[in-house]
């Protein structure tokens, strides 16, 4: 009985002491880490990666090491181009949604696979996944090089706050100066 409890407890203790990054769709890399991104990657590719063939996964790290998720997810889930153009979903309400979804980064950089896992707020699921795809539909990433093959990065979590109607009812609930993209 002993051992069942300890078999059973263990998997919810890495869970909540380990954490898979959640990575931003709506930042752009820092220009001066673009252009040294190469070289960055293939210093931490094996501490932040875990790969197999041509696909990879971010690796998990204890809520200590919040610095070195940090990196990784700079380094491998950060775009390089984000678009701030975009159409939201047709008989959206005004206000602000909560997403949280996981995606995949294909080969060539290209956002595929979006799953919606929760909507809180104006949008439901459905909605909120239409609006991701046509947020992230020009996002690109640098193409991931491990070994000479390019790879694509798998099951990466992904958290956006989307704010939908009209111009001047977003202005009244976001702060100034904090960059968020608008349609």
């Amino acid at each position: 009985m002993k051992k069942a409890l300890v078999i059973l407890a263990l998997p919810l203790f890495c869970l909540s002491v380990f954490g898979a990054p959640i990575c931003s769709i709506n930042q752009e890399m820092n220009k001066d880490t673009a252009s040294q991104l190469s070289q960055f990657r293939k210093q931490t590719t094996d501490t932040c990666l875990a790969c197999e063939g041509d696909t990879c996964k971010l690796k998990a790290w204890p809520k200590e090491q919040k610095g070195d998720e940090a990196v990784c997810r700079l380094l491998f889930c950060t775009p390089s181009y984000v678009s701030k153009f975009f159409e939201k979903p047709d008989d959206v309400k005004a206000g602000k949604t909560r997403i949280k979804f996981t995606y995949s980064i294909n080969s060539k950089g290209k956002i595929k696979g979006i799953n919606v896992i929760s909507a809180k707020g104006a949008m439901n699921k459905r909605e909120s996944y239409k609006y991701l795809q046509s947020f992230t539909s020009k996002t690109q990433f640098d193409p991931l090089l491990v070994n000479g093959t390019i790879s694509k990065i798998e099951d990466i979590q992904g958290e956006h706050i989307a704010f939908t109607g009209k111009y001047a009812d977003m202005e009244k609930t976001m702060p100034a100066g904090r960059g968020i993209y608008r349609e």
